[in-house]
């Protein structure tokens, strides 16, 4: 997968640097050089009134930033001054979705960062929002079957992703959660009432091992039939949830940046040829409670842990960690993002 160190290094040669040299003093009233490096990335998913931003920092000595941001206007050199978004929390990268823009009109934006008392600026990029004639981008290169949209992200596969999660109308709503091989949501999240099993060792579907298995049960499926797949119930035919192989395949052709749109966090993919589809982090559920929502995120796969059926496949991620594929127990309500083929 691309790491961000990695889209750090190419940035550094292809985009403009700005770095600061500054002084630090230490316990022992030694003077120490500190160099503050600051990238603008190329604004992407332009619409009519919204475009995403963000930036790149490197900070030598691991020395700490006050305020990581991008300040934007439709003059050049944009100050903090003017309209502009930031994080106190960051760690190495911040992106940020800029919204209530005017259409066909022509913004500049810049990264900044507050070191100590002092504001720094990195480079200037440019862009234009759509004509309203044109209509709305959104994530670009998507298209749409009856009322769900999705998003080509150019993957190896040709698989089409969709914008919403089930149970939601926009890309930042949580929607609802699903039981592994369940396809409706509930209140209470638990062995005690999950629909194959009520407890670990007493599975009834999609289980490889008898001693798992209720009363010996071995019927060696590992991937989630149309009548278990949430997707594929809630949004028709053509829709399912994505495999583990998908999963890594979207993980390993994206970059996925913490951001933050609408007020919601969540990791934005962002594929080689621009578009990007936005995963908000609507934590889980287990037993009556939500946990970690607006923290981490928790996607199921259609795949099974066949070396323990009590588990399955996810993708999770929370603002510090990168999205990684792991299972989980099969009871924990999670969030559902639904994936077609090209067709």
């Amino acid at each position: 997968m691309k790491r961000m160190q990695d889209f750090i290094a190419l940035m550094l040669v292809s985009l403009a640097i700005v770095s600061i040299g500054c002084k630090k003093v230490d316990n022992n009233n030694q003077n120490h050089e500190v160099t503050l490096s600051l990238t603008t990335m190329e604004p992407y998913d332009i619409t009519q009134t919204s475009a995403m931003c963000g930036c790149e920092v490197i900070v030598s000595e691991n020395f700490s930033l006050a305020e990581l941001g991008i300040c934007w206007d439709t003059v050049r050199n944009p100050t903090v001054n003017g309209a502009h978004l930031f994080t106190n929390n960051w760690s190495g990268s911040f992106t940020c979705s800029l919204d209530g823009l005017e259409p066909n009109t022509e913004y500049y934006v810049r990264s900044y960062a507050l070191l100590g008392v002092m504001y720094y600026y990195g480079d200037e990029k440019n862009f234009t929002t759509e004509d309203t004639i044109s209509g709305g981008g959104g994530s670009g290169g998507g298209g749409a079957t009856e009322e769900f949209t999705y998003v080509d992200l150019g993957l190896p596969s040709g698989l089409l992703w969709a914008e919403c999660n089930v149970g939601a109308t926009v890309p930042e709503e949580y929607g609802s959660y699903f039981a592994w091989g369940e396809t409706q949501p509930k209140d209470f999240y638990d062995w005690i009432n999950y629909k194959y099993g009520t407890d670990w060792n007493l599975i009834t579907k999609y289980c490889t091992d008898q001693e798992l298995g209720l009363n010996g049960f071995v019927d060696n499926l590992v991937t989630l039939e149309p009548e278990d797949d949430a997707a594929t119930v809630a949004w028709g035919d053509g829709w399912r949830i994505p495999t583990k192989e998908e999963w890594n395949e979207l993980n390993e052709n994206t970059n996925a940046g913490w951001t933050t749109v609408n007020g919601v966090n969540g990791r934005r993919f962002v594929a080689s040829n621009g578009n990007s589809i936005f995963l908000p982090a609507a934590g889980r559920r287990w037993a009556h409670e939500f946990y970690d929502v607006g923290n981490y995120g928790n996607y199921w796969s259609s795949s099974l842990y066949s070396s323990g059926a009590y588990f399955s496949w996810s993708i999770n991620f929370y603002s510090n960690w990168w999205p990684s594929v792991d299972c989980k127990a099969r009871y924990l309500g999670f969030s559902v993002r639904p994936v077609r083929s090209a067709r």
